[in-house]
């Protein structure tokens, strides 16, 4: 038996970082021999290496670096028992990588114990579909779309655009077993959003950081590329986020309003340190408009999408449930969203410490 793995990596490219990949061909011995019991089981597959000096890891004179597996998953594109293995990244010695913000997750989740794993991120995936230079929807040089309106979970060919992209990319995450949770077209022509959740934080930034090299791989055969910049286009137009719903066990349970309402303080204090984790190009698009906070304030409210926390109805009705911090950019790394977000919850502040202090 043949498998086709490839392996998946986050490179180390400021101040965004994105991923890559490539193939390995790995031959069974015999003829419809397994490589073991269970095909997903990273440790089933061997670590590899990459040349940092190409993706912003490593100079040119010691450019090795180390791919460890750390997740798997099927192969919607090539099929078979062909699989997608997220890596993290060493350096040479098998440390973790300084650009290794998954590595850095996990020093944080060490540190809360058996509370973080009980911790669930639904991310909200924004994204831009392009086409050469401009986004779906935009036309030639000589024409810009209606203004905003019409667009948001808009149908019809006059209201939405890469309909067939986005249909192909969640079957493909449905396949390989990501937790795609949804899709809708949003507020600007060419901008759409796919959910991923709710899950623990590890699993949460696995899932999201394949299923945006599935739309990236996929959007190859499309002619389309999808960008996460988080103002795609200057102007009266939404920009493109990764609202982050979050709820610690204790949120979920009846009283958990309290425990939302106790995080919202505790991230009032520690506005910059999120800010710093959520993303390159925060001020050009949490301007206070287009259904954003801007980043000079801080402030929650119950359905309020103009505010930096949401509180959503149905919980401020119950009385538990999640927030929705609508404040990382469509850019954000959700290992370091998830960082921050954990940091708050369990008091492993303050920011300015590197590594989490326990």
């Amino acid at each position: 038996m043949t498998v086709y793995a490839e392996y998946i990596w986050i490179d180390g490219v400021q101040p965004t970082q994105t991923v890559r990949s490539k193939t390995k061909v790995l031959w069974g011995h015999n003829d419809g021999e397994v490589f073991c019991d269970n095909p997903l089981d990273p440790d089933c597959y061997p670590h590899w290496g990459h040349d940092g000096s190409s993706t912003g890891q490593a100079e040119g004179g010691d450019s090795d670096c180390g791919l460890v597996p750390v997740r798997v998953f099927k192969d919607p594109i090539r099929g078979g028992n062909h699989v997608l293995i997220m890596c993290e990244v060493t350096d040479a010695d098998g440390t973790p990588h300084e650009s290794n913000s998954r590595a850095l997750l996990r020093e944080v989740i060490d540190c809360v114990g058996v509370e973080a794993q009980k911790c669930w991120f639904g991310m909200e995936q924004e994204h831009t579909l392009f086409r050469g230079s401009r986004p779906l929807g935009f036309g030639d040089d000589r024409r810009f779309p209606p203004s905003q309106g019409p667009y948001y979970c808009g149908v019809g060919a006059d209201e939405v655009y890469g309909r067939d992209l986005i249909e192909e990319h969640m079957r493909a995450c449905v396949e390989a077993g990501i937790r795609i949770s949804g899709i809708n077209a949003e507020v600007m022509p060419g901008q759409w959003e796919f959910q991923v959740g709710p899950l623990p934080p590890l699993e949460a930034g696995d899932h999201l950081w394949v299923a945006r090299w599935l739309l990236y791989r996929l959007g190859e055969k499309h002619g389309i590329h999808a960008t996460l910049d988080p103002k795609p286009v200057a102007g009266d137009w939404n920009g493109a986020g990764m609202h982050t719903n979050f709820s610690t066990a204790a949120m979920r349970e009846a009283g958990g309003i309290q425990h939302i309402e106790d995080w919202c303080l505790r991230a009032r204090d520690h506005v910059e340190g999120h800010l710093a984790a959520y993303g390159d190009g925060i001020e050009a698009r949490l301007t206070g408009k287009h259904e954003t906070c801007s980043y000079h304030q801080f402030k929650w409210g119950v359905s309020d999408r103009t505010a930096s926390i949401r509180i959503p109805m149905g919980t401020a009705k119950d009385g538990y449930g999640y927030l929705e911090d609508r404040r990382p950019n469509a850019n954000a790394c959700p290992y370091e969203v998830a960082s921050v977000m954990l940091r708050t919850a369990f008091s492993q502040w303050p920011q300015n410490v590197v590594r989490p202090a326990c």
